[in-house]
């Protein structure tokens, strides 16, 4: 669990970062799940966002995406822009938290 202070800082770090998945109509699939899986073990904080066609709201699509994916932690939502992090696998993170 992260506390306020990480995710605070983590929020300032990805300031800059573009979304690099987007969900739309179809929704959280599986095979959604397995590429953020594939992307968070080398990114590790990474941007979602919602498009406007998804018919769920932000808060049932991070409570799904928490459950699929082992070990992701919610740091941030504004609006249609979801903030997540997890720490690498298979590398020592980028991100002193």
């Amino acid at each position: 669990m992260l506390s306020p202070k990480q995710k605070q800082k983590l929020k300032a770090e990805a300031h800059k970062l573009k979304p690099v998945c987007h969900i739309g109509k179809s929704g959280i699939t599986d095979a959604l799940v397995s590429e953020l899986d594939v992307v968070l073990d080398s990114l590790e904080l990474i941007k979602v966002k919602l498009n406007q066609n998804f018919t769920d709201n932000a808060d049932l699509a991070v409570a799904s995406l928490v459950q699929k994916l082992p070990g992701i932690e919610h740091v941030w939502t504004m609006g249609h822009t979801l903030l997540l992090f997890r720490p690498s696998r298979t590398h020592s993170t980028k991100y002193s938290i």
